[in-house]
């Protein structure tokens, strides 16, 4: 996987030894990377490795005081980009637990840990999600901390930027950015998603009325607001204390912003609408589902305020006092991620339809088993015109017995199909309907996926 660094003017030399925690993620990587390139020497430190030869990697847990102190040591500037994204508002005590403790908790760790090995700067990975709880038409850093909104993402972010706000000292000098949508060559998140669900045939209707604008940043552009942050940090820097949206300055519909996606894959962009009262429900009860156990849910009533509300910002703080500005705008970003969407579309599992013969012969099949075995005229007339006809309650009992075999091969295939991280929902439904012609295709696929 390929991780693109940001373009020149990127300057460290003010900074000394930086830590970039969460350093196994998409912005961990993106950010050492362009340090090194910058001349910096860089540690890493994820609860996952991932080997490098440019920076030093350890494995360390956020909320553990002893491995951040081995990560703290020697550090002079430390970039928090670790976080626990949890969009739901349903959730388990434990998943509860865990997103706190990693946002909130291993930020005031790391804070405090960070103070006491003389670290000097440290920037903060915040979210714009952080005021995000009515709608923002070119809002301001002024806007008010979220308080109606009670997802574990918004919430545990909002907590942990206001601890690193008010943390900041003439010893430890702190800030916070903000960033839109991050996407990007290598984003694990948006991108896939949104060619996973048009190649799947589920990108054909928009939310609301599509009028909804939201904020995005291309990856470049956000590493090179995280160093620009750092460097304002120095002891007469005007970063201090301070949070700043960073975007692109052109707020989009996300569906309309994720257009070339579609246009990329051959697909067409949708026209049909669904109204946001429609989609709550659905959402509601997959977050409940997901809450005992379910998959997760295909999408959060966060997620959906947010398809259906304004919730943009200026970026004028960031331009003004970290001298910063963005350099990529949606078409060249989009432009620059053609080979990465390609790349998706080719791992993309898509469920395989079997020939159309089969269709008509299965569901034809049994709704004309449904027919004679319910319908007393149906059965008469078959008996005395084509042929003799078992009797109706033994068509009954084949029938229902039909039914069962096909439940149960729908959940089989769909517990065999997420297990394999394949398209478990379309192939539970279509073995729902199909059964052994299609779980053979799904046994067939998962077969050829795993060969490769």
């Amino acid at each position: 996987m390929a991780f693109l660094a940001p373009e020149g003017n990127v300057e460290v030399s003010e900074l000394g030894r930086c830590l970039v925690t969460g350093g196994s993620g998409y912005l961990g990587r993106s950010l050492a990377t362009a340090l090194v390139e910058a001349g910096a020497t860089v540690r890493v430190v994820d609860v996952t490795r991932r080997e490098r030869d440019d920076v030093e990697v350890l494995v360390g847990d956020v909320r553990s005081r002893a491995d951040m102190a081995r990560a703290c040591e020697g550090i002079d500037t430390v970039f928090h980009t670790a976080a626990r994204i949890e969009t739901a508002r349903l959730a388990s005590p434990r998943l509860r637990r865990e997103v706190w403790g990693v946002n909130v908790e291993g930020t005031r760790n790391l804070l405090e840990v960070a103070r006491t090995a003389g670290v000097t700067r440290f920037v903060h990975t915040s979210s714009v999600n952080v005021v995000v709880d009515r709608p923002y038409a070119g809002g301001d850093e002024s806007a008010p901390y979220a308080t109606e909104a009670n997802d574990l993402y918004t919430t545990s972010k909002a907590a942990a930027e206001a601890l690193v706000l008010a943390s900041d000292s003439d010893e430890l000098r702190t800030c916070a950015l903000r960033p839109g949508g991050i996407y990007g060559p290598g984003d694990p998140q948006h991108l896939p998603r949104v060619v996973r669900e048009t190649l799947r045939g589920r990108f054909v209707a928009l939310v609301g009325e599509g009028t909804a604008r939201a904020d995005n940043v291309y990856i470049d552009d956000l590493t090179r607001a995280h160093v620009a942050a750092a460097n304002a940090l120095g002891p007469e820097g005007r970063a201090r204390g301070r949070a700043y949206f960073i975007n692109d300055g052109v707020p989009t519909n996300y569906f309309h912003f994720f257009a070339p996606v579609l246009e990329q894959l051959g697909r067409p962009f949708p026209t049909a609408h669904v109204p946001g009262a429609w989609v709550k429900p659905a959402a509601l009860a997959a977050e409940a589902f997901a809450r005992f156990g379910g998959p997760r849910p295909f999408l959060t009533r966060m997620e959906l305020d947010k398809l259906l509300w304004d919730h943009y910002f200026a970026i004028d703080r960031a331009k003004d006092e970290l001298g910063w500005s963005p350099r990529v705008g949606p078409a060249e970003g989009f432009a620059r991620c053609r080979e990465w969407i390609a790349k998706l579309a080719e791992e993309t599992d898509v469920v395989e339809r079997p020939p159309l013969i089969q269709w008509i012969a299965v569901l034809g099949g049994l709704g004309l088993l449904g027919v004679l075995a319910f319908d007393r005229d149906a059965h008469d007339a078959w008996t005395s015109t084509v042929s003799p006809m078992l009797p109706q309650g033994v068509l009954r009992g084949i029938f229902w017995t039909a039914l069962a075999l096909h439940a149960g091969e729908a959940v089989h295939a769909y517990r065999f199909a997420r297990k394999r991280d394949m398209d478990a929902a379309g192939w539970g439904l279509q073995t729902l309907l199909l059964g052994y012609p299609s779980l053979r295709l799904l046994h067939r696929a998962a077969a050829r996926r795993a060969a490769r």
